[in-house]
């Protein structure tokens, strides 16, 4: 198990750098809770800070956010920052697997998984707030939380009724584990993926996303037990490219901050020779159509 760097030139006996189309019914959500979020490490400390400065400097006085995080898996913590903004946070998730799991945190159920690490770091090491706020948040994110099932490869990439527009998008590893395909046409199908979730945006409306970056045209392929995933690096000039030209956003309104590896201390062991950086993107849609 763990990680390495392919090209989409590479030759390679088998397998292909693509991922099974059943992969996703294979994928065991407690193996990669165990395998993924076993510790707290940099690897999740870095989005949940990020996460934490946008929501802080960009939206105090505000209660009336609407939230989506698209394709959440069965995590539901990387909310911890937007509740104290939110008037509604909806979870989506492909995989029914995931969103069994996620329910069961959001329904208290003793068998449940449990995200307390990640929400103490956020309310009390970055909003140094007491320990009594740290089950206050989670409650706060189970009373705000809709869970529904996404798809980005439909037309209407949600569930009825949670088209939206929303106030702030998040995704994190999603659409780069979707879009893989064997040649370039992973670009193409990437840029219609992100410019499906930009639609969804109010006017002004952020679109907030923590990706793989990476040389263009590679690949990182991984393992969640023993299954294989492949996901696909963006380069940052890809990403300019994609928000600018496939979704209208302007150049001096996106965002992009590294993480790099050797600023993250303790990655996961199935990571680290995964992530060379990734970045956290910031891009705000036009005020006006």
């Amino acid at each position: 198990p763990g990680y390495q760097t392919e090209t989409f030139a590479t030759k390679m006996s088998s397998p292909p750098p693509v991922n099974d189309p059943n992969c996703h019914f294979e994928f065991n959500p407690w193996t990669y809770l165990e395998e993924y979020y076993g510790s707290l490490t940099s690897w999740h400390r870095s989005p949940l800070k990020h996460l934490h400065e946008f929501f802080t400097s960009h939206f105090k006085g505000r209660v009336d956010l609407k939230f989506l995080n698209f394709g959440c898996g069965p995590v539901v913590a990387f909310e911890a920052s937007v509740a104290p903004f939110a008037q509604q946070i909806v979870l989506s998730e492909y995989a029914e697997q995931n969103r069994t799991v996620a329910k069961l945190w959001l329904d208290r159920a003793t068998n449940g998984p449990d995200f307390t690490a990640l929400y103490k770091y956020v309310v009390q090491e970055l909003e140094g707030k007491g320990p009594e706020e740290v089950a206050k948040r989670q409650d706060d994110v189970r009373a705000l939380a809709t869970l529904c099932r996404c798809d980005i490869f439909q037309e209407t990439p949600i569930e009825k009724g949670q088209e939206g527009p929303y106030d702030v998008i998040y995704t994190a590893s999603t659409l780069e584990m979707a879009c893989v395909k064997e040649d370039s046409a992973h670009l193409e199908e990437y840029g219609t993926a992100v410019s499906k979730l930009s639609a969804m945006l109010k006017p002004g409306g952020w679109l907030l996303m923590n990706v793989s970056m990476g040389e263009a045209g590679t690949v990182n392929v991984c393992h969640v037990g023993q299954t294989r995933f492949v996901e696909l690096n963006i380069s940052v000039e890809e990403m300019y490219a994609i928000l600018q030209q496939r979704c209208g956003f302007e150049r001096e309104n996106i965002t992009v901050i590294p993480q790099t590896a050797d600023k993250m201390d303790a990655i996961p062991i199935l990571l680290q020779e995964h992530i060379d950086e990734m970045m956290f993107v910031i891009a705000q849609r036009k005020q006006t159509a």
